[in-house]
């Protein structure tokens, strides 16, 4: 049929747009918001005393669960801070003895500027292991009129050197993120710019601690200073922003990019979209509204792909700690067949707090995602079918990570390139799967093993009924 074929090995692959699909009809790709499972750190130390977040990292290292984020204190001082835990769910807030907070140590206070990421280096020596990218913003390390973008580094996340040459002499704003993209084998970084909204910047990179590359404009005159005409605009190429599908004011705040370890070639933005009030004299507060955390994907961390615009993280109920805005953290927990998530959620809008009044709010929570669950092709209860591209796989094992319903079912045939069915491998022999599994072993007659078809060009037909369709895999296994 002159399709391309797709290689797909033994990595699980996922829904996350139609790249896969040729033929289908009654079925549909559909966004799966995650659980909220609560608060797991709340402000509750004096340097949190206006409130913690929003921006930070998680990641689990050596088999420590660790979170670096922000926290401001009643005086506006913004601070990055770090905590670990052995679960994912109780948090510590270790006395790190690094930074003196009104004349004592004994704090989790790291001697760097906030709104930055984290993220461990695999091409660095071990004394530069844990990176850190932000733009210079706050007094609390003596960098308050530091607005370049700068990288950091460490051996430990805890002690830290700042590289001496700025990354970029620009204003990124919000948390400005990089890692090593091993796609491309290139360091990779996000930053907020202004196209003339909030949206996205892009910038590859061989080398993290050289400048960055950037094309200057000539009504600028460029330099580590904190005037806001240095933000970036038309200076890096933009890879996501609104369009005319979104609402006549909004735009996207922050841009949280994370390359999913668990399958290839597969990219989440979980930016978060900031509704605008109107200015006074017609609105109450200048640069105010809520934010919602909503979801985007790719397969090269370059074009975006919105399936819809509906939340993906949803504001809480009025008067619950998460009701007025919303940040993701960066960073994804594998825990079992789950994707465990954080963010920093709020109570009160963008523009509506006063520091001298609003004592420890926000907290950081806890979402619970399925293995793989982002995305699903659904099908309802007439059913429905779609059929793959050619496809070419090593392996024993078709496994699907499905969820059926009680009364829905799948199943799947195997064809030729050109759409033929194989014999003993058509949909009458398969075994209809009625189940909700992460790891489901396709049978047709009893009978799993598939590896007289490896190396040889197939399609994969999908019937279904009532049911949701997260990914697929070929496994080497028996």
């Amino acid at each position: 049929m002159g399709s391309k074929l797709i290689i797909v090995d033994d990595w699980p692959q996922l829904f996350i747009d139609d790249m896969l699909m040729e033929h289908w009809s009654n079925v549909s790709l559909r966004i799966n918001p995650p659980m909220k499972a609560g608060p797991v750190l709340r402000a509750d130390r004096l340097w949190e005393s206006h409130r913690v977040g929003a921006y930070g990292t998680v990641m689990e290292d050596q088999g420590i669960y660790k979170m670096w984020y922000d926290a401001i204190d009643w005086d506006g001082r913004i601070f990055h801070c770090y905590a670990i835990s052995r679960d994912g769910i109780s948090w510590e807030k270790p006395n790190l003895g690094l930074v003196e907070y009104h004349g004592s140590k004994d704090n989790n206070i790291l001697p760097l500027p906030p709104c930055g990421t984290v993220f461990i280096d695999p091409k660095a020596p071990r004394e530069k292991r844990y990176k850190y990218i932000t733009y210079g913003h706050g007094s609390e390390a003596g960098y308050l009129n530091e607005h370049g973008v700068r990288i950091w580094w460490s051996e430990d996340g805890l002690r830290w050197l700042r590289n001496k040459d700025y990354a970029l002499p620009l204003i990124s704003d919000t948390q400005t993120q990089a890692f090593w993209d091993d796609k491309i084998n290139k360091y990779v970084a996000y930053l907020r710019a202004w196209n003339p909204l909030r949206c996205v910047a892009r910038v590859e990179v061989e080398d993290i601690l050289k400048p960055f590359p950037y094309e200057p404009r000539r009504d600028v005159q460029y330099g580590p200073v904190s005037a806001r005409e240095n933000c970036i605009t038309t200076e890096l190429p933009i890879t996501f922003k609104y369009d005319d599908e979104d609402p006549k004011d909004s735009d996207h705040y922050n841009p949280c990019v994370i390359k999913y370890r668990y399958a290839k070639d597969v990219y989440f933005m979980f930016p978060s979209a900031y509704l605008h009030y109107p200015e006074p004299p017609v609105g109450k507060r200048h640069n105010d509204g809520p934010l919602e955390i909503q979801i985007a994907t790719s397969r090269d961390g370059i074009h975006w792909n919105r399936l819809d615009r509906e939340p993906y993280v949803r504001l809480g109920r009025t008067g619950e700690p998460d009701s007025g805005m919303m940040y993701m953290l960066i960073g994804m927990i594998h825990k079992a067949d789950e994707i465990w998530m954080y963010y920093a959620g709020y109570d009160y809008t963008h523009g509506c707090y006063d520091l001298s009044s609003m004592k420890y709010t926000g907290a950081i929570f806890r979402v619970v995602q399925r293995l793989d669950g982002f995305v699903s092709i659904d099908a309802g209860y007439k059913g429905g079918e779609f059929t793959t591209k050619p496809l070419l796989f090593k392996g024993r094992r078709l496994l699907l990570n499905v969820d059926t319903s009680a009364t829905g079912g799948v199943r799947v045939e195997i064809q030729d390139e050109d759409g033929r069915p194989l014999n003993k491998f058509n949909l009458d022999d398969c075994d209809e799967i009625h189940a909700n599994d992460c790891h489901k072993v396709v049978t047709w007659n009893g009978v799993s093993d598939v590896s007289s078809l490896a190396g040889t060009p197939i399609r994969l037909r999908f019937s279904m009924k009532k049911a949701k369709l997260y990914s697929f895999r070929f496994s080497e296994r028996l």
